[in-house]
């Protein structure tokens, strides 16, 4: 069963969570790039303000992941 966070997300480059962070997609192909937050508390209120919404474009790191794809460096 999923979480229901996992069911409202947006962001394409999101990959899971954990207590305190986010996990995406890396910048460098075949990583990950682990987002650690102070406290769970803060962790959930970026998840619902940045990647459950606007498909997640509010994030810096996806603007740049998301920038390797438009410019044809990633498939």
């Amino acid at each position: 069963m999923s979480k229901a966070i996992e069911d409202r997300i947006e962001c394409p480059f999101y990959l899971g969570e954990g207590n305190r962070s986010v996990i995406c997609e890396g910048i460098l192909k075949g990583t990950k790039c682990i987002h650690r937050f102070p406290s769970k508390d803060i962790k959930d209120t970026y998840e619902n303000s940045v990647c459950c919404s606007a498909g997640g474009s509010r994030c810096n790191h996806f603007k740049s992941v998301s920038s390797l794809y438009e410019r044809g460096l990633r498939i």
